[in-house]
């Protein structure tokens, strides 16, 4: 799919390359969306691009996520989004600026999700009349993600908090939920940390000069510190609700143990009287006696009764 916005504000899509008027096309952004090597050897035939970016954006140097040279320069950054299983993953989004037009690549899944949470502020993309507004809104818009993604895992956790403190007991997917949470912070943080090293290695370059973005830019860059802060909080609410969740299950294991401590020594006293009785001893004056097998019934009956009376006295019951 490919999707086309041109400088007369008309909107237009094409499902292959073949479809576009190149002749007659003047464009501000064309987006592609689940592309293949056709559309990236078209571009490259039309429009001069370099795609280096794109064959290296796995590489562990952060510095393969910035490209740039004369003709343009290329973005990688990974944004996390929340799948159709509502857990978040993460995707490459590639952005390349030209003197062509701007270019965006990214998956149909990414663009759908965003979409459907943003569709009024894509509708406004179409009244910027310039190229560089368009590439600026594209950090302000990447920024602003960040903070909303990270807001709506504040808040999950946050209903996790309230959930796990008014409850009593411990239930067995509370944990899971902070484990899936805390990943889900993390992978939030560690993409974070990337787009701002990447904004940063923009604010240095040459490109930068051309377009003149530093102050839009900076404070984008204040606006990913303090979502950095946020997801900080995120970090330490769920180890708050790791030691609330631990605390329960202690309390549930002594518990447990107490009880287990009051049946041993109930049952033991009784157990060793019977014991005693059943040897039989001819020496034993009960064994003779009318009333000596009711006489050990009872007392096997407080040997019970009194230890459980002196454990609920101390509160152990």
């Amino acid at each position: 799919m490919i999707e086309i916005l041109l400088k007369n504000k008309k909107f237009i899509k094409a499902q292959t390359v073949d479809e576009i008027p190149l002749s007659s096309l003047d464009f501000h952004v064309m987006q592609f969306l689940d592309y293949g090597n056709t559309e990236t050897q078209w571009l490259e035939k039309n429009f001069g691009l370099d795609f280096t970016i794109m064959k290296h954006y796995e590489d562990i140097e952060i510095s393969s996520h910035f490209l740039e040279n004369d003709k343009q320069a290329a973005f990688h950054f990974s944004l996390p989004f929340y799948n159709d299983e509502k857990k978040i993953i993460e995707q490459p989004i590639f952005i390349i600026i030209s003197h062509e037009g701007l270019f965006l690549f990214s998956s149909s899944k990414l663009d759908n999700f965003l979409n459907k949470t943003y569709a009024n502020k894509f509708r406004s993309l179409r009244e910027l009349g310039q190229t560089a507004a368009i590439f600026e809104f594209q950090f302000g818009f990447i920024s602003d993600y960040f903070a909303d993604i990270t807001e709506s895992l504040s808040r999950k956790i946050k209903a996790l908090a309230s959930t796990v403190l008014i409850e009593k007991k411990f239930a067995n997917n509370e944990m899971d939920s902070i484990t899936e949470y805390n990943f889900s912070n993390l992978l939030v943080k560690e993409l974070l940390i990337e787009t701002t090293r990447v904004f940063r290695m923009y604010l240095k370059s040459n490109w930068e000069q051309k377009m003149d973005l530093k102050e839009s830019i900076r404070n984008d860059l204040n606006d990913l510190a303090v979502v950095s802060d946020y997801i900080q909080f995120n970090f330490d609410r769920l180890d708050d609700l790791k030691e609330n969740i631990s605390s329960k299950i202690n309390l549930e294991q002594n518990h447990i143990f107490k009880m287990l401590t009051v049946a041993t020594v109930c049952i033991s006293l009784p157990t060793l009287i019977a014991g005693i009785y059943g040897m039989n001893f001819e020496e034993m004056p009960e064994l003779k006696n009318y009333y000596g097998y009711p006489v050990v019934l009872l007392a096997m009956l407080f040997a019970a009764i009194l230890p459980f009376i002196y454990f609920k006295r101390k509160r152990w019951l």
